[in-house]
């Protein structure tokens, strides 16, 4: 019994936020250029974006990013085969990074760094409970006199990485380095549905399926950078090595139980010991350059990530589900190569004012994902979604005498058709009908930031 097919329009905003390699940027220039700062960052996001720049750039100190924030919405069309909307919208904070440099006394040519910033963080929490007899619960129970029943839908990932960043001249305008981080990984799910009927005989049945997962991987990144600065523009290249899983551990817990008076009854459970679990991050390499234009600057990126054969997350052995049948459990994930490219630029407005705008696309590289639903949807539609964000940044940098201020926003925006996952049979026949409609989602993100940089104790401070 696989009741969980009914909540499968939760589906799409799990979809989002997971396996994108723009959504996140760190620094008040990157924020605002939308990360096009491969041949050209200027801040302390060199140690993300490119670790070459530590040595060509002017006195990177110290910069911490504080809590920008955002507003996401997620809009959905014809899930349910109307045309009836349904919409969520959540208020966040965003990622951050805390970044500085050192020098080290007997290597004078040599520049070092150190940066914690927050590669992923995101959560969906869903608490969903309805009470009486809607057909769209329990449809198939003759004789229904009223139903109960609450689902909870819990999916969490984090990435938190810890790193050093060395560079070094080989020339006067050429430089290459190395960022080398820590990432501490965990993806966690819980999905509880709990169901009780009561007929028009006063017999009760009650059904409950719950699923939890996690997996963790402690492992290592590697970033390898070179710059130029040339005489008409900088240029930069990066390449992202693929990630060194070092320790990793997965764990899984399944329960369906079913009681009537039907004589059907379920008991399933199942709670492995330790699972072998794999995550997986491909090669990338990004180019960049910043132009100058009179008195502005237009800064230009494409990347290429490569692709990963299809993998599995979680490896969950078959098992037997007390009717003398064995059920099995497929958890996996593969990833497409893609090329995005973007483009920004800051425009000298005065002495004390200077404009940022920009562009970048995040293509979507999932091909199959791995989620909640993977364990729990019992359909056999294809509800894979792929969606391609768009980025703009836009905002305003003021320098005063003694402090400088960075004001500005960024906006993302995906949408598309999928099949639409979800059909109710008619109440007359209790047939369900071809589903040849298409379902519509969209996916909107406004981030608000503010910066501020001053001196102190000999230091300059960020603080956004």
């Amino acid at each position: 019994m696989k009741t969980a097919r009914l909540f499968l329009f939760i589906l799409p905003i799990l979809c989002f936020g997971q396996g994108y390699y723009n959504a996140e940027n760190f620094g008040n220039r990157s924020l605002l250029l939308s990360g096009n700062v491969t041949g050209s960052v200027e801040d302390l996001g060199l140690t993300y974006y490119n670790p070459a720049r530590i040595a060509l750039i002017e006195s990177p100190t110290f910069a911490i990013n504080a809590k920008a924030y955002q507003v996401s919405t997620l809009s959905l069309k014809n899930i349910f085969g109307t045309d009836s909307q349904l919409s969520d919208s959540k208020f966040e904070g965003v990622p951050s990074l805390v970044a500085g440099t050192f020098n080290i006394d007997k290597w004078e040519n040599h520049h070092f760094a150190y940066a914690f910033l927050s590669r992923e963080r995101n959560r969906v929490n869903i608490n969903a409970r309805r009470q009486g007899t809607d057909g769209k619960i329990a449809g198939e129970i003759e004789g229904l006199a009223d139903t109960s029943s609450q689902f909870v839908l819990d999916n969490t990932t984090s990435d938190e990485w810890f790193g050093l960043t060395w560079g070094m001249k080989l020339r006067d305008n050429f430089s290459i380095g190395v960022s080398s981080f820590v990432s501490v990984y965990n993806y966690r799910g819980k999905y509880d549905l709990r169901l009780g009927v009561v007929n028009e005989d006063d017999e009760v049945s009650l059904y409950n399926n719950t699923v939890n997962f996690g997996q963790t991987s402690y492992g290592m990144f590697w970033k390898v950078g070179l710059a130029w600065k040339l005489k008409n523009f900088d240029f930069g290249l990066n390449v992202d090595l693929p990630y060194l899983e070092v320790v990793k551990s997965g764990k899984f817990n399944y329960t369906e139980i079913l009681a009537n008076n039907v004589g059907n009854d379920i008991f399933e459970y199942v709670d492995p010991s330790s699972l072998e679990s794999n995550r997986k991050e491909p090669i990338a390499v990004s180019i960049g350059a910043g132009i100058p234009w009179k008195r502005n600057t237009i800064h230009l990126k494409a990347d290429w990530h490569g692709a990963v054969s299809e993998y599995d997350r979680l490896v969950i052995p078959p098992f037997d589900t007390g009717n003398g049948e064995t059920d099995e459990f497929i958890f996996k994930e593969e990833l497409k190569s893609v090329i995005n490219f973007g483009v920004g630029a800051d425009f000298y407005l005065s002495e004390r004012v200077d404009l940022f705008a920009s562009f970048s696309t995040d293509f979507s590289p999932l091909v199959t994902s791995a989620t909640i639903f993977d364990f729990v949807n019992d359909s056999d539609s294809d509800i894979n979604l792929i969606a391609d964000y768009m980025h703009y940044g836009l905002g305003i940098d003021l320098k005063f005498t003694k402090a400088q201020v960075t004001i500005g926003s960024t906006y993302s925006v995906a949408s598309g058709d999928f099949e639409r996952p979800i059909d109710f049979p008619d109440p007359e026949d209790g047939e369900f009908p071809d589903n040849d409609e298409l379902s519509q989602f969209e996916v909107t993100r406004w981030r608000f930031i503010v910066g501020l940089e001053f001196p102190i104790f000999g230091y300059d401070v960020n603080f956004k």
